[in-house]
């Protein structure tokens, strides 16, 4: 009778071991080790489970970088919008602080630029009369040298008169010598309680007007600081 032997599959895997059997074998038979056959349509079915599974894979791989792409220019853009919104504020800053400085400084560039004539003196002292709002009140008016002699050269232009006797004319130039010690009166047509006075230490286009509640001021260094003042919200 013989006796059949079968060899394990383990002892297969390697191809340079030396196999022993007790007894001399007579006969033997092995068993297929090859995987089952599979049918052409279990072949595309695994093909398409692999794509499908492989396409899926890629898909969710892509969309996380995507996603984190998004994420990180998100960041980044609000990083940038924050840097320029931080620079914008402190140009605005410096603006506040430099601009009325700069409006200033143009505005007296301009304003010492400007020739004033006997009309724009006039103008400039009725303002300041309006401003303290007393017609009736005697005022005195301040104005530089150059401002008084074209407020004064209205008058003339509006009193011309006669030559007088020769004793009449010695008596005003008498008089002429003490004019404007106490003030020159009769030089702003409407305003008879007005009185006006040099002043060499106001510069032209200034204006100072003292009145019985005091004196306003209007030198255009004063204005112009006042301007600047508001422009600072001081």
């Amino acid at each position: 009778m013989r006796k059949s032997f079968s060899i394990l599959e383990e002892a297969t895997l390697s191809f340079s071991k030396s196999i022993f059997f007790p007894v001399q074998p007579k006969g033997f038979s092995v068993s297929s080790v090859e995987p089952p056959p599979t049918s052409a349509k279990e072949v595309e079915t695994a093909k398409s489970s692999s794509f499908e599974h492989g396409k899926s894979e890629a898909t969710d791989f892509y969309l996380k970088e995507v996603e984190t792409l998004r994420k990180d220019y998100a960041q980044r853009q609000s990083e940038l919008l924050h840097s320029i919104q931080n620079k914008v504020d402190l140009v605005l800053k410096e603006l506040d602080s430099r601009l009325p400085g700069l409006v200033i400084k143009v505005a007296e560039k301009v304003l010492s630029g400007i020739e004033l004539d006997g009309k724009m003196v006039k103008a400039m002292v009725e303002s300041m009369i309006e401003e303290i709002g007393c017609d009736d009140d005697n005022l005195d008016v301040f104005l530089a040298p150059q401002d008084l002699k074209l407020q004064k050269s209205l008058g003339d232009d509006a009193k011309k008169v006669a030559p007088a006797e020769s004793d009449d004319g010695f008596a005003s130039a008498i008089a002429g010598i003490f004019d404007g010690i106490d003030g020159d009166d009769a030089l702003l047509d409407g305003y008879p309680n007005v009185k006006f006075f040099e002043d060499p230490s106001l510069q032209p286009g200034d204006c100072q007007v003292k009145s019985r509640f005091g004196l306003l001021d209007g030198r255009i260094a004063t204005k112009l600081k006042r301007l600047e003042e508001e422009m600072k919200g001081d």
